[in-house]
């Protein structure tokens, strides 16, 4: 009986301990140090924004980003559709547009297509050109700004469509880490978000310590692929910025103390430094559905 009553402050302590972040990884210690520098995360969304009346997904994760336990007013950069006949072509899509340009997070091109998500490596250059020419002055109308970045769909594209996407002063960023939440087969469920961040995390120290990875100002921008029209990433996004946190030291990386790259100016440092360098790209060219 005594030992009983010895063991319930215990129990007691290590749950309070518990409440103040992630759960430690069951079976899992962090592994040496791949950098003396930390890392920090750049957020990005893919597909947006969502055109939806009710529990708009783009708008919960604004809210997300603004609110949340592990950083607040976190910056990302949206990689939108403008013309999407269910998102960006709708007037709460366009009021969304003007929304992440006026929160202060950067707007980047994704498709500016009515046909919606079309590879660029397929489409006639005299299409793409129009469509980029397209989605361009689509966001200036909206934000007054010009993009300077943009995400091929279905992270496809070759030579040509690079040397197009510079001609139109456009920047190509992919990312380090992905939760696969992009393709949806009737289900928006993501099981499997917690391994895919960590097998990415696991690959990004392996760089890290191998040297092939930029530093900026005295931290490594990792690049983290989400899609704002997925409802299960705009549900459970907090929890997903812990699990990033968390994956992250069990992989032997250092976090910032800044975990989450903000304001929308350190965006565009960051995005300037990884994009365009097929080097740093963790896909190769392909059709694949992120």
């Amino acid at each position: 009986m005594r030992m009983r009553f010895l063991l319930i402050p215990l129990l007691l302590a290590g749950a309070l301990a518990g409440c103040r972040g992630l759960p430690a990884l069951s079976g899992v210690a962090a592994g040496p140090p791949a950098s003396p520098l930390p890392v920090r995360f750049l957020l990005s969304f893919d597909d947006g924004p969502s055109g939806a009346a009710d529990d708009n997904t783009t708008a919960r994760i604004l809210e997300t980003l603004a609110r949340n336990r592990w950083q607040r007013h976190i910056k990302a950069i949206f990689f939108i559709q403008t013309r999407h006949p269910a998102g960006g072509a709708t007037e709460i899509g366009r009021a969304l547009i003007a929304r992440l340009h006026r929160e202060g997070h950067q707007i980047g091109l994704h498709t500016a297509s009515a046909r919606g998500h079309i590879n660029h490596t397929q489409m006639p250059l005299a299409e793409l050109d129009r469509t980029l020419d397209d989605g361009i002055e689509d966001i200036r109308r909206h934000t007054g700004d010009v993009p300077r970045f943009l995400r091929p769909p279905y992270w496809a594209y070759n030579a040509a469509t690079v040397a197009r996407y510079e001609a139109h002063g456009l920047t190509m960023l992919l990312d380090d880490v992905s939760l696969g939440d992009g393709k949806v087969h009737g289900y928006t469920s993501n099981p499997q978000a917690r391994s895919r961040i960590r097998a990415n995390l696991r690959r990004s120290a392996r760089q890290i310590e191998a040297g092939d990875l930029p530093a900026l100002d005295g931290y490594l921008p990792l690049v983290v692929t989400m899609h704002d029209t997925n409802p299960t990433t705009a549900q459970h996004l907090e929890d997903y910025l812990g699990m990033l946190i968390e994956e992250a030291r069990a992989a032997g990386l250092t976090v910032d103390k800044t975990p989450f790259v903000a304001p929308g100016s350190e965006i565009v440092r960051v995005a300037n430094l990884r994009g365009n360098r097929p080097s740093y790209a963790q896909h190769a060219p392909g059709a694949i559905y992120r």
